[in-house]
C-alpha cells in the first residue's frame, strides 16, 4: 500500500511551474473512529473534500480508512514507510525535471510538525491547510508553508491570522472571485495547488468541490453579505 499519491487534477497544475506535489490522503474528522480534525466545523464535516474527485470512489475512501487506521496502529511503522515515500518521490521528481512538494494532510488536520518528518527533509517544501490557527501562528519550520482555512465558525480566527500576514483559504460560491473579503485582497486558488508561492495577507479564493457545492450551513461563504465575527472554535 503506498501512502503517497498523484492523482489530483490541480495538484498537477503545478507541474508547468516545476513543482510535482505528492499528498497523503487519510480519514478526516471521526470517519476511522479517531477524529483527526480537531477543529472541524459542522460545515467543514459536511463538505469534506473526502468526498470529491477520486473520493467519491468506494475503493478509494477504504484505502484512505486503510492508511488512517495503520497510521494509529502502528505509527511507527508508517512515519517509516512514509519517509522512504518522500525520498523515492524526491528522487523520482528530480529525474523526471521537477521539485518534489509534499502535503501531508489531504483530507486531515494533524500536527506534522510535532513527528519529525518535515524536519528531516529541510530541503523539500511541505505545505497545507489548517483550520488550527496557532499551527499557523506559531509555526517555525522554513520549509513548512501553512494557510489557515476559514469555515462559519471561525472569521475571528481567520482575521488574526491576516493582520499577522498569513493567508486564509475560503470556499466561496462562485468562479468570479470577489476583489477582497474580510479585507483582505483575494487570489485565485484553483489556479495551482502550490500555496507557497501565493503572496502574503491574502484571501485564497476556492471553488466549492464536491458536497460543499450544496451547501446549506454556511461553510461556503456568502461574498455578498457582511461576514459575523464567528464562534471561537473549541
Amino acid at each position: 500500500m503506498n501512502l503517497l499519491t498523484f492523482a489530483n487534477a490541480k495538484t498537477i497544475k503545478g507541474e508547468e511551474l516545476g513543482w510535482r506535489t505528492a499528498i497523503l490522503y487519510l480519514a478526516p474528522h471521526k470517519i476511522s473512529g479517531t477524529n483527526l480534525c480537531e477543529n472541524a466545523s459542522p460545515g467543514c464535516i459536511a463538505s469534506c473534500l473526502f468526498t470529491a474527485g477520486r473520493g467519491v470512489q468506494k475503493n478509494v475512501r477504504e484505502a484512505r480508512i486503510n492508511k488512517t487506521r495503520y497510521f494509529l496502529d502502528k505509527k511507527e511503522e508508517f512515519l517509516e514507510q512514509l519517509r522512504s515515500e518522500i525520498e523515492r518521490e524526491e528522487r523520482s521528481a528530480a529525474k523526471a525535471g521537477f521539485s518534489l512538494c509534499v502535503r501531508l494532510n489531504g483530507t486531515s488536520d494533524i500536527r506534522w510538525e510535532e513527528l519529525n518528518i518535515i524536519q528531516q527533509f529541510p530541503h523539500i517544501q511541505f505545505y497545507d491547510y489548517t483550520k488550527i490557527p496557532e499551527r499557523v501562528l506559531s509555526n517555525k519550520l522554513k520549509n513548512y508553508d501553512l494557510t489557515f482555512s476559514l469555515n462559519e465558525l471561525n472569521s475571528n480566527h481567520a482575521k488574526k491570522v491576516l493582520d499577522k500576514g498569513f493567508n486564509v483559504a475560503a470556499v466561496l460560491p462562485t468562479s468570479e472571485l470577489p476583489e477582497t473579503h474580510l479585507g483582505a485582497p483575494v487570489i485565485n486558488g484553483d489556479e495551482h495547488d502550490l500555496r507557497f508561492l501565493d503572496l502574503k495577507g491574502h484571501i485564497v479564493g476556492l471553488k466549492a468541490k464536491g458536497k460543499a457545492r450544496y451547501d446549506k450551513i454556511g461553510f461556503v461563504l456568502k461574498t455578498n453579505q457582511p461576514q459575523p465575527a464567528g464562534a471561537m472554535v473549541k
